[in-house]
């Protein structure tokens, strides 16, 4: 048996799809949902969406180094990514990663909540490539290219 301990907002679901379906770029595209601890829901952590922002707009080219400034210290994140990735025969693709954020000094409480969420977004959201990220100073290139790469083989 079962049980469920959060849902996911539907706006969640609809960005992770416009993100898999933007414009593929050189750079990366992010986008940050968080658990709602009062409603035990999956939310948005990003600006608002207004009608006027086109889904290209709203998931503006970035870098690691913008992502990582903008994660918090002591609280986890669902960080969804799509970047340019050059495989060892020179093809690139997009891959569309799930990165479970969470920090050693986010409260036990909050670890667990997430835990318990995590597979159940990546199922809804379908992303099949999910890694943890416990320390912010370890996000680089090398270490994503890292986790991609295992994934391609």
């Amino acid at each position: 048996m079962s049980s469920v301990t959060c849902t996911i907002n539907a706006s969640v679901l609809k960005n992770v799809e416009e993100l898999r379906l933007c414009k593929k770029t050189e750079g990366m595209k992010a986008y940050v949902a968080k658990i709602d601890a009062k409603t035990l829901e999956v939310v948005d952590d990003m600006p608002p969406k207004t009608d006027k922002l086109a889904k290209d707009e709203r998931f503006k080219d970035t870098t690691l180094e913008e992502v990582t400034e903008d994660l918090p210290d002591n609280a986890p994140r669902y960080l969804v990514l799509s970047y340019r990735y050059e495989h060892k025969d020179k093809r690139v693709s997009y891959p569309l990663v799930l990165i479970y954020y969470c920090p050693g000094t986010a409260r036990p409480a909050d670890r667990m909540l997430y835990a318990s969420t995590q597979q159940m977004f990546a199922t809804r959201a379908m992303l099949d490539k999910v890694y943890l990220l416990e320390d912010k100073d370890d996000f680089t290139q090398e270490w994503l290219d890292e986790k991609v790469a295992k994934f391609s083989r």
